[in-house]
């Protein structure tokens, strides 16, 4: 049976909507679509950028430097496990030591940050000390362990000289209750910590050969290595992967779902720009991020807010264009600091999901957040959606807005209050396992707690 190629426009479309993954791979396979390959918009649903790895879709692209030891080496588990994950996501020197992050910037790349400070150094006098401190307090404990000796009584009968032994006796009664192979493994890891520094003073060569590994995984699928000879650095070999997967395209690359990257420096070809839908885990950050972002994004379906990961950024900092306008909010705070509520009170958006907070909101700070919205007569469809730990909780809530509020009728677990021009309040609550939200129920919540403003039929 004769087989016809595909046309021109034909394999344009063909292209428009092939998974994206699998146009990067035939691109690259067939050298006489690549052209035409550049010219179609790549659709993306999910999408991640780091400092080593960019993440498409399920599939996922890692740059690392492996380490090659000789057979007769004691590797530690950790180490190992780095290893087969595709190495350190960093560049290793002559001795082993971690080099300095490089901050060098090429066309195409985005600094995320100030690059100012001094880049960390992993080889300093102080850091041995460290280690070496480390080391001392792993094998006491190992020792006391070994003993079958009473470790909390012997280690009060240490002597407590100085603010250093009392740091280290009082890590030794943590490290009491690790169990032996836990301990061996970190006496076994902090010693090969400690290796550079020995190679360093005897002008030695580690017993292993470094190479840039590229790992590239796949669900359903299996894993494919390529390694090369470690003649290049690792900044420069994200930048030459990235520049396969998005060098040379002639449009905007369409991302439904884009993850906030958590690097210093993104090494992109030049023109990268993407056009979004949603914005996951926003932060201070954001603005480095928008020579790359399409005008066209704007306004976002959807942003998450992550400030787990950031304890010094503040309210005003959430005060973001892309936040604020944005048709649903979700947030997932893990500071400790206080203004949440506050800040909830101060933006526009039509729908907001508090997946997480570390703190636990009262019936009393719900009750002031309902009371805003009709002193601020909040527009038809607004939804606010809170996971509630105890039910007490909503039911407080419930009462204090059927006591305290005029024109309201209360059920079971709802509430509704007349706002005025055919627009009620309603505030009710359900089980959160049987919610449709999965992040309220994945991260243990029993109710789920709405607000919204309605029109009346």
């Amino acid at each position: 049976m004769k087989t016809q190629p595909l046309r021109y426009q034909s394999l344009k479309v063909v292209l428009l909507y092939m998974e994206a993954n699998v146009r990067i791979k035939i691109s690259q396979r067939l050298p006489t679509i690549s052209s035409i390959e550049k010219l179609v918009p790549l659709r993306i649903r999910y999408l991640t950028l780091c400092s080593t790895g960019t993440y498409i879709n399920s599939t996922n692209y890692y740059a690392g430097v492996y380490r090659d030891f000789q057979p007769d080496q004691i590797i530690p588990k950790s180490v190992q496990n780095t290893n087969d994950r595709g190495g350190v996501p960093y560049d290793l020197d002559q001795y082993g030591f971690p080099a300095p992050e490089s901050y060098i910037l090429e066309a195409g790349d985005v600094p995320l940050k100030e690059l100012n400070d001094e880049p960390f150094r992993h080889d300093t006098d102080e850091i041995e000390e460290r280690e070496k401190r480390f080391l001392r307090n792993y094998e006491t404990a190992l020792a006391l362990k070994n003993n079958s000796m009473d470790t909390e009584a012997t280690v009060e009968e240490l002597p407590e000289n100085n603010n250093q032994d009392i740091a280290n006796n009082a890590m030794i009664r943590r490290l009491s209750n690790y169990s032996v192979e836990s301990l061996n493994e970190l006496i076994l890891l902090t010693r090969h910590a400690l290796l550079p520094f020995h190679y360093r003073r005897h002008n030695l060569t580690p017993p292993y050969t470094c190479y840039m590994q590229l790992t590239v995984t796949s669900k359903g699928t299996k894993k494919q290595i390529q390694r090369y000879i470690y003649t290049k650095r690792l900044h420069e070999a994200a930048k030459q992967l990235n520049t396969i997967l998005f060098g040379g395209r002639q449009c905007v690359i369409q991302v439904r779902y884009f993850k906030m990257p958590w690097c210093s420096i993104l090494r992109l070809p030049v023109g990268f720009k993407i056009r979004m839908d949603s914005f996951y885990e926003i932060s201070s950050r954001y603005n480095a991020m928008l020579p790359i972002i399409d005008s066209s994004s704007f306004p976002l379906d959807e942003v998450t807010i992550s400030v787990i990961f950031e304890a010094n950024i503040g309210v005003n900092d959430l005060h973001l264009p892309a936040i604020i306008s944005a048709k649903l909010l979700k947030i997932e705070d893990g500071s400790d600091q206080p203004g949440l509520l506050p800040f909830l009170n101060t933006v526009s958006n039509q729908t907001v999901i508090l997946i997480y907070s570390i703190i636990t909101f009262q019936a009393d700070d719900y009750f002031a957040f309902a009371q805003s919205w009709l002193n601020n007569n909040r527009p038809v469809g607004t939804c606010y959606l809170f996971g509630i730990w105890k039910e007490e909780t909503a039911r407080e809530l419930l009462k204090m807005i059927r006591t305290r509020m005029e024109n309201t009728k209360r059920t079971k677990r709802r509430v509704t209050v007349c706002m005025g021009h055919s627009n009620r309040l309603e505030v009710y609550y359900v089980p959160a396992k049987t919610h449709s939200n999965h992040e309220l129920r994945r991260n243990g919540y029993e109710w789920v707690l709405t607000m919204r403003v309605v029109r009346v039929r």
